[in-house]
């Protein structure tokens, strides 16, 4: 970011009212688990490694809170996985669909690398089957 962009949080990108939300309602949950845990918010600072100030514009939704932060208390308060769970990628429904989507109707093979069907690798070495082997893999 430019000094100028610093300077004048006009020039800034808008932030849209969802994110916004989702802020605010981070912080508040981010306090609430912290005072159910009977922390103290130096407590949490202590133990996030970072200062009071950052866990009080973390927990009031402030934008320019690092990411980083808010993992490390997470982490803290014994909730990291239940965000990493969140953005799992068997969770991703939109993006699933849209995997299948893109995959191919029909796989063909390359010419003369067609395996025999019915014949496993064993029989064809003049061993005897096995019972448990699939054929054709």
């Amino acid at each position: 970011m430019s000094t100028s962009e610093q300077r004048n949080p006009s020039l800034r990108v808008a932030m849209p009212r969802a994110v916004e939300r989702a802020l605010q309602r981070l912080g508040q949950d981010l306090s609430t688990a912290r005072r159910v845990r009977r922390l103290s918010q130096e407590d949490l600072a202590q133990r996030v490694g970072t200062s009071l100030s950052t866990v009080r514009r973390m927990e009031d939704g402030c934008p320019g809170t690092a990411l980083h932060t808010f993992l490390r208390a997470l982490h803290v308060l014994g909730r990291l996985d239940d965000v990493l769970q969140v953005m799992a990628t068997e969770n991703d429904v939109l993006g699933m669909e849209l995997v299948r989507e893109q995959l191919p109707q029909r796989i063909r093979t390359v010419r003369g690398s067609k395996p025999r069907v019915g014949r496993s690798p064993t029989a064809q070495e003049g061993t005897s089957d096995d019972t448990d082997e699939l054929e054709g893999f």
